[in-house]
């Protein structure tokens, strides 16, 4: 597995620099870890409201990242959906039992939740056998404009962060940390 740190990046650049690495999977699974400017995005689960969404093609309803999100995109070679995705929650259980045992993954509701609050998010795509798009770790993003919408399209769900819990932790040891559990996981 590569690990790529595209730092800072408009998420209306995400979905070509994908597929850039889609063909790049064919011969070896990429880990891209990101950030991006504040913006609201759509997937393909339908919302209304008043703010501007950009659309994706990844699953799942609407969302908010700004530079407190910490973004894992996998372009992974996927033999078994079930399985990659059942890896890929392993090693964010991995990730956020540092911080608190409590933030655990929901089967009903796909993400992370503490105290019935969302503090990570799950939203992937296939092609040509290879996974796309990824997830949302909820480092220290901004709740204000965050809690503007219904994280994932859930009613009455709120968004939380490991800031707002009480840990303190920079992005760059939030990335050294999802590296480390995604390789310990997939074996990389």
């Amino acid at each position: 597995m590569k690990v790529q740190d595209l730092g800072l990046i408009p998420f209306e650049r995400i979905d070509a620099l994908l597929e850039k690495y889609i063909l790049l999977a064919k011969r070896e699974d990429y880990l891209l870890l990101c950030t991006h400017p504040p913006v609201y995005t759509i997937g393909s689960e339908p919302y209304t409201c008043d703010l501007p969404l950009i659309p994706s093609d990844r699953g799942g309803s609407v969302t908010y990242f700004d530079e407190g999100c910490l973004m894992l995109y996998f372009a992974f070679k996927v033999l078994s959906p079930p399985r990659f995705y059942a890896k890929v929650i392993q090693a964010l259980e991995q990730f956020f039992t540092i911080f608190d045992p409590n933030i655990l993954y929901d089967r009903t509701r796909p993400g992370f939740y503490i105290n019935g609050e969302k503090i990570a998010s799950l939203g992937f795509r296939y092609k040509q056998g290879v996974s796309k798009h990824g997830v949302s770790l909820h480092i220290a993003p901004d709740l204000r404009a965050f809690n503007r919408i219904e994280p994932c399209g859930l009613k009455g769900v709120r968004a939380t962060s490991l800031e707002e819990l009480g840990f303190t932790l920079d992005m760059p040891q939030a990335k050294e940390l999802a590296i480390k559990v995604v390789k310990d996981v997939f074996k990389a």
